[in-house]
C-alpha cells in the first residue's frame, strides 16, 4: 500500500473568518486513500475548537506580533510531522510560514494568495516576495486577471500559478421571514448589509457616505446593517451620526449566523478596497440576494460584468450611491439578477470543486497523479 502524501496547512487561527473559513472547510474533506490532512496554526487554537475538528490540529503558541521565537516552534513542528507539501495562508503564512518550511527542509510549499490585489508593499516584502516565490512550487488564486497582476506585481512566475476558485455547499438558512423577524424588520422596511471585519480593506466609510448620499425619497424606508466587528466601530459610529444617517444603521457586531440573516436582506453591499474571492459573495448568491459591488481586481469576473450583480463605476459615494438607488428602484431587475447569480454559483463555486482541485494539485506536485 502506498504511503499517504501528508499535507501540512498554516493559518494564524481559526476564528472563523473568510480565509481560515474556507482552508477549515478544505480540510474536513481533503481526506482520502492519498492524502492526509493536517493544520498548524500560528496562535493556540481552543481546546472546544480542535475537539470539533477532523484532522490533527497542532499550533506555535505566539504570544503577540513582538513574539520573533515563534519561527522556530513552526520550523520544529514542520520538522517533526515531516510533510511532503505544506501549504500557507494569508499574510502571515506568506512570509513566515513560507520561510518556516524552507528553514525545515520542505520541497514542496504552497501558497494561497488571498488578497492578491492588496498592493500595500514594504521594501522589505517586495524582495521577500520575489526570493520567496523561487522557492515556492505552487501559488493559487481564484481568478486570471488576480493572477496577472500576481506576476507582473510580484514577480511570481507565470507556470507556477493554479487559479482554483473558493466553494461553498449550499447550506440551508432558514426564510425570509424568519430571519426579518430575528433583525426587527418590518416588511416596508429595505434591508442593506455589508458584511465583513471593519478594516481599511472592506471600506465601511464609503458604505456609509454611499448610504448617506441616496435620494431621500428612496432612502427613507432603507436600513444599513454591518455584520463584523473591529476597530473602526467607533469612527463608524461617529461618521453615522455626523451623515445624519444613525437612525437607520445597525451595528449588528460579529455573527456567526450569517446564513440564518442573509435571507432577511433585500440587497448585499461590498465597497470593498480590494478582495480575493470573498464568501460574503457567495453566500448571497446563494441565498438569492442581490448584490451591488465596487470594481475591485476580480469583481467584473465574479459578477460577469454586472449579470450576476450591480458593479460600480469607481469607488466614489455618489458611484455607489447610484447603483444601490438603480436596485432600489428596480425590483425586477435585482431580482432577476439575483436568480441567475444563484443558478451560477451552484454550477460554478461548488465545494466540493475545491476540494478536487487541491486534491489533484498536492498528487501532481508529489508525482502521483
Amino acid at each position: 500500500m502506498k504511503r499517504k502524501i501528508g499535507v501540512l496547512h498554516i493559518l494564524p487561527s481559526v476564528r472563523g473568518y473568510g480565509a481560515e473559513r474556507i482552508v477549515i472547510e478544505l480540510l474536513r474533506r481533503l481526506e482520502s486513500d492519498r492524502i492526509e490532512p493536517s493544520l498548524l496554526t500560528i496562535y493556540e487554537t481552543p481546546a472546544s475548537t480542535r475537539d470539533d475538528l477532523n484532522f490533527p490540529v497542532a499550533n506555535a503558541g505566539r504570544n503577540g506580533r513582538r513574539d520573533r521565537l515563534f519561527l522556530w516552534k513552526v520550523v520544529r513542528e514542520i520538522r517533526r510531522r515531516k510533510p511532503d507539501v505544506v501549504h500557507t495562508h494569508t499574510h502571515v503564512g506568506k512570509y513566515w510560514g513560507r520561510l518556516a518550511a524552507l528553514l525545515a527542509g520542505t520541497r514542496k510549499i504552497v501558497h494561497t494568495e488571498h488578497n492578491p490585489c492588496d498592493f500595500r508593499r514594504s521594501r522589505t516584502e517586495h524582495v521577500a516576495d520575489w526570493l520567496l516565490h523561487r522557492f515556492t512550487s505552487r501559488v493559487v488564486t481564484f481568478f486570471r486577471e488576480q493572477g496577472t497582476a500576481l506576476v507582473e506585481f510580484e514577480g511570481l512566475p507565470e507556470r507556477k500559478l493554479v487559479l482554483i476558485p473558493n466553494g461553498l455547499t449550499n447550506g440551508t438558512g432558514g426564510t425570509r421571514a424568519a430571519a426579518r423577524d430575528r433583525l426587527g424588520l418590518r416588511s416596508d422596511q429595505f434591508a442593506i448589509v455589508l458584511i465583513g471585519r471593519m478594516e481599511y480593506q472592506k471600506n465601511h466609510i464609503l458604505a456609509l457616505r454611499a448610504f448617506a448620499a441616496l435620494d431621500r425619497e428612496v432612502a427613507k424606508n432603507c436600513y444599513l446593517f454591518f455584520a463584523g466587528s473591529g476597530d473602526q466601530e467607533i469612527v463608524l459610529r461617529g461618521l453615522s451620526e455626523a451623515l445624519n444617517v444613525s437612525d437607520r444603521v445597525r451595528f449588528l457586531g460579529y455573527r456567526n449566523d450569517v446564513a440564518e440573516i442573509l435571507p432577511g436582506m433585500d440587497l448585499l453591499l461590498m465597497t470593498s478596497w480590494f478582495e480575493g474571492m470573498p464568501l460574503a459573495l457567495i453566500e448571497a448568491m446563494l441565498a438569492g440576494v442581490p448584490i451591488v459591488s465596487t470594481p475591485w481586481l476580480g469583481a467584473r469576473s465574479m459578477l460577469a460584468d454586472g449579470r450576476y450583480g450591480f458593479l460600480t463605476a469607481g469607488f466614489d459615494p455618489l458611484q455607489v450611491a447610484v447603483e444601490m438607488e438603480r436596485a432600489i428602484a428596480h425590483p425586477s431587475i435585482r431580482l432577476e439578477m439575483a436568480k441567475r447569480a444563484k443558478q451560477h454559483v451552484g454550477e460554478t463555486y461548488d465545494l466540493s470543486n475545491m476540494v478536487e482541485a487541491h486534491h489533484d494539485m498536492y498528487l501532481e506536485l508529489c508525482g502521483a497523479s
